[in-house]
């Protein structure tokens, strides 16, 4: 199925400051914050650009913090991390994020980006039973991994610290949504020696279902297919839970028990056209504690059919989307060891309907990200529509993994839709 990817890598805050200095104004900062996938502070090397003037790096001013002065009469400005900086040469390849914004967008932006350096894990041993429930197969996860078994007791590496989330379902016969029996979401205290803990699945742990709705299929599309996450504000990321079909999409979730404040579904319908890689997307996070039936929200107009980019090291994209109230347009643009995430927001654009992505090349770090002639290169365009601006969104502490390094803003409560396009090209 083709998935509208969301970018890949990750990102930063907003706050506005004017710095004065004997009485004049001199400017707007813009501080940039590196957030792992727990929310804490990572690194990676930050470039940004005033205008179109050129890229230069961002002074740090502390771990993960980083800022630049946009100066009066300016407003656009672009920023970009490197998530893999330079080590043993590996300035070749990387995982790239680029926000081209304004002031009126966000002083304050996320990157996230995946690191696992400065946390301590260990060895952690569950004795589960889900008979009462007739299950015989149970999945786990906690913000470290997630782990499938028929095997009691198990053991799986995990992430030390006091209430650690844990979410613990337990299956009949396969690992479906269809075969779900039972739930049970807990906080441990992860600490000493050796943890150990045992899950005994009872007649209250048995799963409880919620309705979820979706718009109808648009012509030409394929009907709905529901991706049902859950997610906690400190890491926890449990896929698998909902699905739906038909037309009009119609389908069910899984209700978590227990969850508190900042505990939120991502829920995804998305639509690929039957005979060629356009897709739609709707997506809601609606905070878990107390949600009941859900209707996502409609859909955008797809792209017009033959979409293409001018194919180039650097490709030029058009961003008109028929739609005329999108917020922005994000894209993906990869190769072998290469991945590159772009947002661009309307404001940015003013108007403008052509852009290329931008040359990095000459700033530290930054050698890998034009591809060389002759390389195999994928590229995925969305217009992107929501309750929220562009700015809110890059300014979210909050992220979800999508797959491999691509990551996907997320703001608790909010909408958001999008219409992709996908394809490929050889470098020139």
């Amino acid at each position: 199925m083709k998935r509208l990817l969301a970018v890949p890598a990750v990102l930063v805050i907003a706050a506005l400051f004017g710095l004065t200095g004997c009485n004049q104004q001199q400017g707007t900062v813009v501080t940039v914050k590196l957030l792992n996938q727990w929310g804490t502070p990572a690194t990676a090397t930050v470039i940004y650009q005033v205008g179109n003037g050129e890229w230069k790096l961002a002074a740090r001013q502390d771990y993960g913090v980083y800022s630049f002065v946009v100066p009066p009469g300016e407003t656009r400005y672009g920023v970009s991390a490197n998530c893999i900086p330079s080590v043993l040469g590996l300035d070749t390849i990387g995982f790239f994020g680029t926000y081209q914004l304004t002031t009126n967008d966000a002083t304050e932006v996320v990157f996230p980006c995946l690191n696992l350096s400065d946390q301590q894990m260990t060895e952690m041993t569950v004795t589960w039973d889900a008979t009462a429930l007739s299950g015989d197969r149970i999945r786990a996860f906690d913000a470290l991994s997630r782990r499938s078994t028929s095997i009691s007791p198990f053991t799986f590496s995990t992430l030390v610290g006091n209430q650690q989330p844990f979410l613990f379902l337990a299956y009949s016969t396969t690992s479906n949504f269809a075969d779900l029996k039972g739930v049970v979401f807990e906080r441990l205290d992860v600490t000493g020696a050796n943890p150990s803990h045992s899950v005994t699945f009872g007649a209250g742990d048995a799963a409880v279902l919620g309705a979820v709705s979706g718009p109808a299929t648009p012509a030409g599309f394929n009907d709905c297919n529901l991706d049902v996450y859950f997610q906690t504000s400190d890491g926890l990321l449990a896929d698998d839970l909902g699905e739906a079909s038909g037309n009009p999409c119609s389908g069910a979730y899984a209700k978590i028990p227990g969850t508190a404040s900042g505990d939120v579904y991502v829920m995804t319908a998305s639509y690929d056209h039957a005979s060629d890689n356009r897709a739609l997307v709707t997506m809601s996070f609606p905070e878990a504690t107390g949600l009941g039936d859900v209707t996502l929200p409609a859909l955008p107009s797809p792209w017009p059919a033959g979409y293409s980019v001018t194919a180039a090291a650097l490709p030029t994209f058009t961003l008109d989307h028929p739609d005329g109230d999108a917020i922005g347009y994000m894209i993906l643009y990869g190769g072998n060891g290469y991945f590159w995430t772009v947002y661009v927001s309307a404001d940015w654009l003013a108007g403008a309907t052509d852009y290329t992505l931008p040359d990095l090349s000459s700033a530290p770090d930054f050698g890998g990200v034009v591809p060389l002639s002759g390389e195999d290169m994928g590229w995925q365009v969305a217009a992107l529509f929501s309750d929220h601006p562009m700015g809110d969104w890059l300014a979210s502490q909050r992220w979800i993994g999508m797959g491999g390094p691509i990551m996907a803003p997320l703001i608790p409560g909010a909408t958001l839709q999008a219409a992709s396009d996908t394809g490929t090209f050889t470098v020139p």
